[in-house]
């Protein structure tokens, strides 16, 4: 005898599924930058030096004193000539005062400061040397106000753009399960 069997039979279910990426669109532009460097103020002022030219030794040297150096030089002499003078009429006194011991000291000193010599002497040539040349540099003023740099920034934001995505799911096949009795 035959045993009625239990006959099952399935069906799958099929599942569709459809999807749409999302979409993202980015753009960035680089921002507007302005800079401006302003000159910064700069003055300079170059005081004068300082230079003296001492050539009293050169002028000396050539006989070309000042009047108050030729002045001083004149008193000097005029007092050595004025000590020598005492001195010539203190010795001529004491010659007339010996007047007994014989000679003629009258004659003899007629003679002897009769005329008179001029002793001139003549300058030499003035060398580098005796020129003395000094100079003093003076220190420049230098004033300096920087100007700070000017910058302008307009940013620019990005621009984006973004469609989302989807997903569809549908059943393309509906499970099924057929149970039945076979004999």
């Amino acid at each position: 005898m035959e045993m009625p069997r239990l006959q099952i039979s399935t069906t799958d279910a099929r599942v569709g599924i459809q999807t749409r990426n999302a979409q993202l669109s980015y753009k960035q532009q680089n921002a507007d930058v302005l800079i401006r460097q302003p000159k910064a103020d700069v003055s300079i002022r170059q005081p004068e030096g300082e230079l003296s030219i001492d050539q009293s030794k050169a002028r000396s040297n050539l006989h070309l004193n000042s009047s108050a150096e030729r002045s001083r030089i004149t008193a000097q002499v005029g007092e050595q000539k004025a000590t020598e003078g005492i001195a010539r009429r203190a010795r001529e006194g004491d010659e007339l005062m010996r007047i007994e011991n014989g000679g003629n000291p009258i004659a003899s000193q007629a003679a002897r400061n009769y005329g008179f010599e001029v002793d001139y002497q003549m300058g030499n040539t003035p060398v580098h040397e005796l020129v003395n040349i000094d100079y003093t540099a003076r220190e420049a003023e230098i004033d300096i106000q920087k100007k700070e740099p000017q910058i302008n920034v307009t940013p620019r934001y990005p621009q984006y753009s973004y469609q989302p995505g989807k997903v569809n799911i549908s059943l393309l096949q509906e499970p099924s399960i057929t149970i039945d009795w076979k004999v």
